[in-house]
């Protein structure tokens, strides 16, 4: 708990160990995915466009046209930054000593007030981030991820939960790869809010993934990363990852919500829970009322299929996260319901807060609308007070300790 009050980090993330591959790739795949190496031959952490995928860069690394001046620091950050929020402050220092590992994430939530964390990638984000890549290769590295991080999470199963990366490239092994990882524990999945192979958000080609989302009572979250390769930020802004950062974030994400307020995802799936994640949320009631305004015009003759109206299905089936420190937090909370606010940690990422972006929230709002946020990512993902009491044991035993 932070302060007495229930807290549920909707995003946190883990740093995949540089021999993932190694050990839990199909072997029918590994001469199609190569990581960088050292001197001794063993795979090190480096930046994630070095891992290439059929000889292919899976970031954006390959886009800078001229090199850039990096400071290197006891993070391990491989961005080329001029400052970090978290360089060189020794925020990290423990989780750096113990490799990134289980334990040093628990410390991290103890740190912070964390109850229960619900785990995203770092180098996975851009991992598949491409069009056209073969779907059973897609399937082949999801899967590698998912077994990784199911295991991960066991240090503490109870606190430490996992959303499942999923092979988009095939709507069905999509599907079934849900599933599978269902029965692991995944309590979602993590999807960009890029196009994948131009399949609109309201495209039936997804409707059977919508479906399974909602059978399986698991959250579907939105998270946007810059480093996509297949982002439509790169032709309009090209190599300079500044305009590319502040772009892609917030309006990936708006064009997914409007794709699926307008498209009807929201008619036909009435209990699909989507996460928007890492693209702050003051954007949001500015965008609902751009809909709105569009309403009367345009809902008889292209979309007579909703009920609705964006607020109603904002309020039924989105969540939104913050990070803490933004100043308009309380008055979007006001716009939209600090109910379907959520927040997110970002450990251990360069540009978070960690380990002040609970304590930012309790001095930026009222205490009754920092209680909702803190708690919103377990109306999110479907937390019950069963799982914090189990997490609360798991708090108390002596390993978290």
């Amino acid at each position: 708990m932070k302060d007495g009050l229930r807290f549920v980090d909707s995003d946190m993330h883990i740093m995949e160990p540089p021999d993932l591959f190694d050990r839990y790739l199909d072997p029918t795949f590994e001469h199609r995915v190569s990581v960088p190496v050292g001197a001794d031959g063993r795979p090190y952490r480096g930046p994630t466009g070095l891992t290439l995928i059929d000889g292919l860069p899976t970031s954006d690394s390959d886009l800078q046209q001229y090199r850039k001046r990096i400071r290197r620091g006891p993070t391990q950050s491989t961005q080329p930054l001029s400052g970090s929020r978290l360089a060189d402050t020794g925020r990290l220092d423990f989780a750096v000593d113990r490799d990134y590992s289980a334990e040093a994430q628990v410390m991290g939530m103890e740190q912070e007030g964390v109850d229960i964390a619900v785990l995203y990638p770092t180098s996975g984000l851009s991992l598949i981030a491409r069009d056209n890549l073969d779907p059973q290769l897609s399937l082949a590295l999801c899967q590698a991820y998912n077994n990784w991080i199911h295991e991960f999470c066991q240090y503490s199963p109870d606190r430490l939960k996992f959303v499942a990366m999923l092979p988009v490239h095939d709507v069905h092994l999509a599907c079934r790869e849900l599933v599978r990882c269902a029965k692991l524990g995944a309590v979602g999945s993590f999807i960009r809010p890029n196009l994948v192979n131009d399949h609109y958000w309201h495209s039936n080609y997804w409707d059977p993934l919508y479906s399974v989302h909602e059978e399986l009572n698991v959250t579907w979250g939105f998270h946007e990363g810059v480093s996509a390769v297949y982002s439509r930020m790169i032709p309009l802004y090209g190599e300079n990852r500044f305009y590319r950062h502040v772009a892609s974030h917030w309006i990936e994400m708006q064009q997914a919500m409007i794709a699926m307020i307008i498209g009807g995802v929201f008619e036909f799936h009435p209990r699909l829970r989507v996460g928007f994640l890492e693209a702050q949320n003051s954007w949001v009631p500015g965008l609902l009322s751009r809909i709105e305004w569009d309403y009367p015009q345009y809902r008889d003759s292209h979309a007579p299929y909703l009920a609705l109206t964006p607020r109603e299905y904002f309020r039924r089936n989105c969540w939104a996260a913050v990070e803490g420190s933004e100043p308009e937090i309380e008055a979007t909370a006001g716009l939209i319901g600090a109910d379907r606010m959520c927040i997110s940690t970002d450990y251990p990422h360069f540009d978070s807060n960690f380990p002040h972006v609970a304590d930012n929230l309790l001095k930026n709002v009222p205490r009754t609308i920092a209680a909702q946020i803190f708690a919103g990512g377990g109306h999110l993902y479907g937390f019950t007070e069963a799982d914090f009491l189990r997490a609360d044991t798991a708090a108390a035993s002596p390993r978290s300790t």
